[in-house]
Protein backbone atom coordinates (compact mmCIF):
# COMPACT_ATOMS: atom_id res chain seq x y z
CA UNK A 1 0.00 0.00 0.00
CA UNK A 2 0.96 3.24 -1.03
CA UNK A 3 2.48 5.78 1.88
CA UNK A 4 2.14 9.00 -0.08
CA UNK A 5 1.90 11.95 2.36
CA UNK A 6 -0.56 15.24 1.23
CA UNK A 7 -0.77 18.91 0.97
CA UNK A 8 -3.08 20.84 2.98
CA UNK A 9 -4.14 24.23 1.93
CA UNK A 10 -7.12 26.44 2.70
CA UNK A 11 -9.12 27.51 -0.23
CA UNK A 12 -11.64 30.89 0.88
CA UNK A 13 -15.11 30.47 -0.89
CA UNK A 14 -18.21 33.34 -1.44
CA UNK A 15 -15.63 35.94 -0.50
CA UNK A 16 -17.62 39.01 0.67
CA UNK A 17 -21.00 37.29 0.51
CA UNK A 18 -22.88 35.61 3.98
CA UNK A 19 -21.82 32.36 3.17
CA UNK A 20 -18.17 33.16 3.37
CA UNK A 21 -16.28 30.22 4.34
CA UNK A 22 -12.22 28.86 3.71
CA UNK A 23 -12.34 25.29 3.78
CA UNK A 24 -9.22 23.01 4.27
CA UNK A 25 -8.13 20.53 1.17
CA UNK A 26 -6.03 17.58 1.21
CA UNK A 27 -4.06 16.80 -2.11
CA UNK A 28 -2.13 13.84 -3.42
CA UNK A 29 -0.59 15.14 -6.77
CA UNK A 30 -0.27 12.45 -9.02
CA UNK A 31 -1.38 11.57 -12.33
CA UNK A 32 -4.99 11.21 -14.04
CA UNK A 33 -7.92 12.90 -13.45
CA UNK A 34 -8.67 14.23 -10.44
CA UNK A 35 -10.26 12.16 -7.78
CA UNK A 36 -12.52 14.17 -5.57
CA UNK A 37 -13.72 12.46 -2.17
CA UNK A 38 -16.45 13.82 0.14
CA UNK A 39 -16.63 12.60 3.29
CA UNK A 40 -19.99 12.38 5.87
CA UNK A 41 -21.24 14.62 8.52
CA UNK A 42 -19.20 14.44 11.74
CA UNK A 43 -16.00 13.59 9.92
CA UNK A 44 -13.57 14.36 8.30
CA UNK A 45 -11.53 14.12 4.61
CA UNK A 46 -8.29 11.77 6.34
CA UNK A 47 -11.11 8.94 6.89
CA UNK A 48 -10.15 8.58 3.47
CA UNK A 49 -6.61 7.71 3.65
CA UNK A 50 -6.09 4.29 3.84
CA UNK A 51 -8.26 4.57 0.63
CA UNK A 52 -6.07 6.41 -0.63
CA UNK A 53 -3.28 4.46 -0.04
CA UNK A 54 -4.50 1.70 -2.21
CA UNK A 55 -4.99 4.19 -5.55
CA UNK A 56 -1.12 4.14 -6.48
CA UNK A 57 -0.21 7.49 -7.67
CA UNK A 58 -3.74 8.23 -8.34
CA UNK A 59 -4.48 12.33 -8.36
CA UNK A 60 -6.67 13.26 -5.50
CA UNK A 61 -8.32 15.92 -3.34
CA UNK A 62 -10.18 15.31 0.08
CA UNK A 63 -11.95 18.58 1.50
CA UNK A 64 -12.96 18.99 5.06
CA UNK A 65 -16.58 20.62 4.60
CA UNK A 66 -17.18 23.62 6.91
CA UNK A 67 -17.51 23.17 10.38
CA UNK A 68 -15.27 19.62 10.14
CA UNK A 69 -11.72 18.97 10.49
CA UNK A 70 -9.39 22.40 10.10
CA UNK A 71 -11.97 24.09 7.41
CA UNK A 72 -13.40 27.01 8.92
CA UNK A 73 -16.61 26.96 11.65
CA UNK A 74 -19.73 29.06 10.66
CA UNK A 75 -22.89 29.75 12.98
CA UNK A 76 -25.81 27.81 12.11
CA UNK A 77 -28.55 27.59 10.05
CA UNK A 78 -27.05 25.03 8.04
CA UNK A 79 -28.46 23.12 5.12
CA UNK A 80 -27.09 20.50 2.66
CA UNK A 81 -27.88 23.43 0.05
CA UNK A 82 -25.24 25.23 1.90
CA UNK A 83 -22.54 22.27 1.76
CA UNK A 84 -23.18 22.00 -1.78
CA UNK A 85 -22.67 25.48 -2.62
CA UNK A 86 -19.54 25.19 -1.00
CA UNK A 87 -18.46 22.34 -3.15
CA UNK A 88 -19.56 23.45 -6.21
CA UNK A 89 -17.77 26.76 -5.60
CA UNK A 90 -14.51 24.65 -4.62
CA UNK A 91 -14.55 22.48 -7.76
CA UNK A 92 -14.74 26.62 -9.83
CA UNK A 93 -12.07 27.64 -7.78
CA UNK A 94 -9.66 24.77 -8.10
CA UNK A 95 -10.98 24.51 -11.87
CA UNK A 96 -11.30 20.92 -11.76
CA UNK A 97 -12.49 19.47 -14.60
CA UNK A 98 -13.16 15.15 -15.70
CA UNK A 99 -13.74 14.91 -12.07
CA UNK A 100 -14.41 10.87 -10.35
CA UNK A 101 -15.79 11.95 -7.17
CA UNK A 102 -16.82 9.74 -3.98
CA UNK A 103 -19.40 10.50 -1.62
CA UNK A 104 -20.27 9.10 1.64
CA UNK A 105 -23.74 9.72 3.34
CA UNK A 106 -23.97 13.78 3.57
CA UNK A 107 -21.29 13.61 1.35
CA UNK A 108 -22.54 11.34 -1.30
CA UNK A 109 -25.81 14.22 -1.05
CA UNK A 110 -23.59 17.29 -1.67
CA UNK A 111 -21.64 15.34 -4.75
CA UNK A 112 -24.99 15.08 -6.59
CA UNK A 113 -25.76 18.69 -5.56
CA UNK A 114 -22.28 19.75 -7.44
CA UNK A 115 -23.11 17.20 -10.10
CA UNK A 116 -26.54 18.76 -11.35
CA UNK A 117 -24.97 21.89 -10.93
CA UNK A 118 -21.79 21.36 -13.03
CA UNK A 119 -22.02 18.34 -15.09
CA UNK A 120 -19.94 19.13 -17.75
CA UNK A 121 -17.73 18.75 -14.84
CA UNK A 122 -17.98 15.45 -13.49
CA UNK A 123 -17.28 12.02 -15.49
CA UNK A 124 -17.61 9.29 -12.95
CA UNK A 125 -19.31 9.29 -9.41
CA UNK A 126 -19.39 6.49 -6.51
CA UNK A 127 -21.86 7.44 -4.11
CA UNK A 128 -21.89 5.42 -0.51
CA UNK A 129 -25.22 4.84 1.22
CA UNK A 130 -25.88 8.60 0.20
CA UNK A 131 -27.98 10.48 2.56
CA UNK A 132 -30.75 10.98 0.18
CA UNK A 133 -34.26 10.43 1.54
CA UNK A 134 -38.08 9.43 -0.66
CA UNK A 135 -39.81 12.15 -2.45
CA UNK A 136 -42.70 12.09 0.26
CA UNK A 137 -40.29 12.67 2.93
CA UNK A 138 -40.37 15.56 5.10
CA UNK A 139 -37.88 17.89 5.72
CA UNK A 140 -36.92 17.29 9.44
CA UNK A 141 -38.33 19.50 12.14
CA UNK A 142 -36.57 22.49 13.54
CA UNK A 143 -36.09 21.71 17.16
CA UNK A 144 -33.01 22.76 19.31
CA UNK A 145 -30.19 21.07 18.41
CA UNK A 146 -28.78 21.14 21.95
CA UNK A 147 -31.74 19.12 22.75
CA UNK A 148 -30.70 16.16 20.69
CA UNK A 149 -28.45 13.05 21.89
CA UNK A 150 -25.97 13.89 19.02
CA UNK A 151 -24.79 17.23 20.81
CA UNK A 152 -24.07 15.41 24.14
CA UNK A 153 -21.53 13.81 22.58
CA UNK A 154 -18.40 13.23 24.66
CA UNK A 155 -16.27 16.67 23.20
CA UNK A 156 -13.50 16.65 25.54
CA UNK A 157 -10.02 14.30 25.20
CA UNK A 158 -6.86 13.74 26.53
CA UNK A 159 -5.65 12.23 22.84
CA UNK A 160 -6.34 10.88 20.44
CA UNK A 161 -4.61 7.57 21.94
CA UNK A 162 -7.46 7.49 24.22
CA UNK A 163 -10.28 8.37 21.82
CA UNK A 164 -9.06 5.13 20.11
CA UNK A 165 -9.02 3.27 22.93
CA UNK A 166 -12.49 4.22 23.88
CA UNK A 167 -14.20 3.41 20.66
CA UNK A 168 -12.21 0.51 20.04
CA UNK A 169 -14.42 -2.07 21.25
CA UNK A 170 -17.63 -0.01 20.76
CA UNK A 171 -20.10 -0.69 18.19
CA UNK A 172 -20.21 0.44 15.80
CA UNK A 173 -16.25 1.73 15.65
CA UNK A 174 -15.63 -2.23 16.45
CA UNK A 175 -16.58 -2.80 13.48
CA UNK A 176 -14.50 -0.12 11.44
CA UNK A 177 -10.61 -1.02 10.13
CA UNK A 178 -8.43 -0.40 13.56
CA UNK A 179 -6.43 2.11 10.39
CA UNK A 180 -8.83 4.22 9.60
CA UNK A 181 -10.40 4.00 13.51
CA UNK A 182 -7.06 5.50 14.17
CA UNK A 183 -7.14 8.39 11.36
CA UNK A 184 -10.41 9.23 12.41
CA UNK A 185 -9.24 9.95 15.82
CA UNK A 186 -6.10 11.29 14.96
CA UNK A 187 -7.43 13.96 12.41
CA UNK A 188 -10.89 14.21 14.61
CA UNK A 189 -9.62 16.34 17.43
CA UNK A 190 -8.37 20.03 17.48
CA UNK A 191 -6.34 21.32 20.60
CA UNK A 192 -8.65 23.04 22.98
CA UNK A 193 -8.08 26.70 24.10
CA UNK A 194 -6.23 27.30 27.23
CA UNK A 195 -6.22 23.64 27.56
CA UNK A 196 -4.05 20.62 27.58
CA UNK A 197 -7.02 18.63 25.88
CA UNK A 198 -8.61 18.34 22.90
CA UNK A 199 -11.84 18.61 21.77
CA UNK A 200 -14.09 17.37 18.56
CA UNK A 201 -13.32 19.31 15.74
CA UNK A 202 -17.26 18.87 14.29
CA UNK A 203 -18.35 20.35 17.62
CA UNK A 204 -21.44 17.98 18.50
CA UNK A 205 -23.87 20.90 18.40
CA UNK A 206 -22.96 21.58 15.40
CA UNK A 207 -23.43 18.11 14.52
CA UNK A 208 -26.74 17.91 15.56
CA UNK A 209 -27.52 21.18 14.00
CA UNK A 210 -26.50 19.47 10.47
CA UNK A 211 -28.77 16.40 10.75
CA UNK A 212 -31.80 18.45 11.97
CA UNK A 213 -31.35 20.29 7.93
CA UNK A 214 -30.95 17.12 6.30
CA UNK A 215 -33.83 17.33 3.81
CA UNK A 216 -33.55 16.42 0.06
CA UNK A 217 -34.46 19.96 -0.60
CA UNK A 218 -35.47 20.62 -4.66
CA UNK A 219 -32.40 18.36 -5.64
CA UNK A 220 -34.81 15.13 -6.68
CA UNK A 221 -36.05 17.71 -9.21
CA UNK A 222 -32.87 18.04 -10.70
CA UNK A 223 -31.01 14.83 -10.54
CA UNK A 224 -31.93 14.21 -14.22
CA UNK A 225 -29.48 16.75 -15.60
CA UNK A 226 -26.11 14.43 -14.80
CA UNK A 227 -24.35 13.70 -16.94
CA UNK A 228 -21.91 11.52 -15.07
CA UNK A 229 -21.47 8.05 -14.62
CA UNK A 230 -22.98 6.95 -10.98
CA UNK A 231 -22.93 3.48 -8.88
CA UNK A 232 -24.77 3.37 -6.06
CA UNK A 233 -23.86 1.19 -2.93
CA UNK A 234 -26.61 0.58 -0.67
CA UNK A 235 -26.58 -1.01 2.67
CA UNK A 236 -28.76 -2.74 4.54
CA UNK A 237 -31.86 -1.26 5.70
CA UNK A 238 -33.57 -0.19 8.45
CA UNK A 239 -35.76 -2.10 10.16
CA UNK A 240 -38.46 -1.72 13.12
CA UNK A 241 -36.01 -3.05 15.45
CA UNK A 242 -33.60 -0.10 14.64
CA UNK A 243 -33.10 2.20 17.57
CA UNK A 244 -33.54 6.16 15.92
CA UNK A 245 -30.16 7.36 16.53
CA UNK A 246 -28.62 3.98 15.13
CA UNK A 247 -26.55 5.11 11.84
CA UNK A 248 -25.70 1.57 10.80
CA UNK A 249 -28.78 0.85 8.53
CA UNK A 250 -29.34 2.73 4.69
CA UNK A 251 -29.63 6.09 4.67
CA UNK A 252 -30.54 6.00 1.06
CA UNK A 253 -33.75 5.92 -0.49
CA UNK A 254 -34.41 2.96 -2.72
CA UNK A 255 -35.58 4.44 -5.65
CA UNK A 256 -32.80 6.84 -6.22
CA UNK A 257 -30.96 4.66 -8.74
CA UNK A 258 -34.21 5.01 -11.19
CA UNK A 259 -33.98 8.70 -10.51
CA UNK A 260 -30.13 9.36 -12.30
CA UNK A 261 -29.87 8.60 -16.26
CA UNK A 262 -27.92 5.44 -16.64
CA UNK A 263 -27.54 4.96 -12.73
CA UNK A 264 -26.61 1.33 -11.55
CA UNK A 265 -26.64 -0.23 -7.99
CA UNK A 266 -25.11 -2.72 -5.69
CA UNK A 267 -27.35 -4.12 -2.75
CA UNK A 268 -25.33 -5.09 0.44
CA UNK A 269 -27.14 -6.20 2.97
CA UNK A 270 -24.05 -7.38 4.93
CA UNK A 271 -22.48 -3.78 5.07
CA UNK A 272 -23.84 -0.77 7.03
CA UNK A 273 -23.82 2.40 6.71
CA UNK A 274 -20.26 2.97 7.51
CA UNK A 275 -19.31 0.90 5.11
CA UNK A 276 -15.91 2.96 4.05
CA UNK A 277 -14.61 2.73 7.71
CA UNK A 278 -15.75 -1.03 7.72
CA UNK A 279 -14.00 -1.81 4.17
CA UNK A 280 -11.90 0.34 2.97
CA UNK A 281 -10.65 -2.03 0.49
CA UNK A 282 -13.98 -2.31 -1.26
CA UNK A 283 -14.48 0.79 -1.45
CA UNK A 284 -10.91 1.24 -3.60
CA UNK A 285 -11.79 -1.35 -5.69
CA UNK A 286 -15.01 0.51 -6.65
CA UNK A 287 -13.38 3.39 -7.22
CA UNK A 288 -10.66 1.83 -9.39
CA UNK A 289 -13.37 0.43 -11.46
CA UNK A 290 -14.69 3.46 -12.24
CA UNK A 291 -11.74 3.99 -15.12
CA UNK A 292 -11.97 0.49 -16.95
Amino acid sequence: MSQRHPKSYSVRLHEGQENSTALNVYEWQGSGPPLLLVHAAGFHARVWDKIIGQLGDRHVYAVDLRCHGLSENSASPYSFQLFGDDLVALIETLDLNDITACGHSMGGHVVLQAATKLPSRFKHILLLDPVIFSPNSRDPAQTDPAKSPIASRRNEWASADEMFSRFNSRPPFSDWDHQVLRDYCEYGLLPKSDSELFELACPPLCEAAIYQSSGNGLLLEYLSSITATVKILRVKERTPEDAPFDFRPSATYKGLVGLIPGATENYLPDHTHFIPMEDPYLVAEEIKSLDT
